[in-house]
């Protein structure tokens, strides 16, 4: 009965991300450069992102292992969509392309537009994985002693379906159906469980005591989630692109508050279906099969399989926005770079095939990830790839005189020492945001500031 709702469930919906893109003509609308999304539309998809599967796996390990504290990684990790929305008009009036290189390149030059561009190749190959690792944990409880590499390759094959046909479009419609529905099953699964354990009170008298105190996550580490998540995520293609979407200024501000206010509350349900998971007495290991766990346990095989489809979506419409913005970077290579006179037909095809073999490719590395501490593996990844970026974008602009050497030389010695950092093993004392972040901006200001008046009187001769 499991599998059946779930195979039921997510084919309705992949079903209706797919004919969302039925009325794509041009690659303008499938990459969302046609700006014609709404404030909801927007949120969603903001939501969908940042819920996924570190949100749902990752919060319910951090629940299992910690407690409540748990909640910690949606309240604090969710904060820069407060942030975007205060540069929301700024962006969506600087930045009229649809990519983020676009904008690098017209800004500062070629060199810094590509140094982001092969950044964010790189991180979205290791990035994808780390999602894919979440959700073959969800679907090796629907499907039992099914292989890693196919519960991975499921995963992955509901995102790209979508994705590559339907673009911008599919992400909407499936990123209103699983943020509305994932909150729906959560709340109806805490709330009849919760009477199990005779209510919240009961169920932390199963517990450790410190798995009630909101203190038992590091405050250097939420510190980190929330600064980390301004100057990082903020800038992602893939957070900027539905951003750069919207249909005017005030949909893209309006957008980024709803995407808080729908993403920041759920790890409240998932942490606490984790420590469901613990009180149960199971010995689950690190933890990160503690929600599929708990669902199982606490389900009938019914309302099981719906949650583990709607769980399988969000996970894959996270993946499907990172799939997106990767396609729409390299599309921007390929037009530039390899194909100027490329027609509208011949880039839509060329974004869709792209997007398709990326995301597969993206397997390689998931063997490779360990499944221990993915929330922290995940928020140290985008540390290192996306905040050395920041400086480029935040302070290119609302700062005239950051000139190109800055923006290259940010981002490029900002990411070797996030490299170094995490390669080291000193994120278990540091989190590396703090050494990417003082060396990006002081180095970004420094070279700016020496480079300025030779860039101007270049500019003038």
């Amino acid at each position: 009965m499991i599998i059946l709702t779930w195979i039921i469930t997510f084919s309705i919906v992949v079903g209706l991300g797919i004919y969302s893109g039925k009325s794509i003509k041009s690659a303008n609308q499938w990459t969302g450069g046609d700006k014609s999304m709404g404030a909801i539309s927007i949120g969603c998809i903001f939501a969908a992102w940042q819920i996924g599967g570190m949100a749902i796996v990752g919060a319910a390990q951090n629940g299992y292992n910690l407690g409540i504290s748990g909640a910690w990684y949606s309240i604090a990790g969710s904060f820069y969509f407060i942030a975007l929305a205060f540069f929301a008009k700024t962006i969506r009036t600087k930045m009229p392309g649809e990519s983020v290189p676009s904008y690098l390149q017209t800004r500062f030059d070629k060199k810094t537009a590509k140094l982001y561009s092969i950044a964010w190749i790189i991180y979205g190959f290791f990035y994808i994985p780390i999602q894919l690792k979440t959700v073959s944990s969800i679907i090796s409880i629907v499907i039992p002693n099914v292989n890693l590499t196919i519960a991975m390759i499921i995963g992955l094959t509901l995102a790209v379906l979508y994705t590559s046909f339907s673009g911008m479009r599919g992400a909407d419609t499936v990123g209103r159906i699983v943020c509305i529905g994932i909150y729906i099953l959560l709340i109806i699964f805490v709330f009849t469980n919760l009477k199990r354990f005779e209510g919240y009170g009961g169920l932390l008298t199963e517990l450790p005591s410190e798995y009630s105190s909101m203190t038992n996550m590091p405050i250097q580490r939420i510190i980190a989630w929330i600064f980390g998540g301004c100057i990082s995520t903020a800038v992602m293609q893939s957070v900027l692109q539905p951003l750069l979407a919207a249909k005017n200024p005030e949909a893209a501000q309006k957008g980024s508050v709803i995407g808080y206010l729908i993403a920041a509350p759920i790890c409240f349900f998932t942490a606490l279906c984790g420590m469901m998971a613990k009180a149960s007495g199971a010995s689950l290991g690190d933890g990160s099969t503690a929600f599929a766990y708990s669902i199982d346990l606490f389900s009938s095989p019914l309302f099981a399989g719906i949650i583990f489809a709607f769980t399988t979506l969000i996970i894959s419409a996270t993946m499907a926005t990172m799939m997106l913005a990767t396609g729409t970077i390299i599309t921007n290579i390929y037009k530039t770079d390899i194909n100027p006179n490329a027609s509208d037909d011949k880039i839509l095809k060329t974004s869709k095939i792209v997007t398709f073999i990326f995301a597969y490719l993206t397997l390689i590395p998931a063997f490779l990830i360990p499944s221990e501490s993915l929330t922290n593996l995940f928020l140290t990844l985008q540390h290192v790839a996306a905040a050395p970026v920041s400086f480029s974008i935040i302070v290119g602009l609302t700062w005239h005189k950051a000139t190109k050497q800055g923006a290259f030389w940010s981002m490029l010695l900002g990411i070797i020492v996030g490299i170094s950092w995490m390669l080291l093993g000193l994120t278990d004392k540091v989190e590396a945001i703090y050494p990417v972040f003082l060396t990006t901006y002081l180095v970004g200001f420094i070279v700016s500031k020496l480079t300025y008046k030779e860039e101007i009187e270049h500019i003038n001769e």
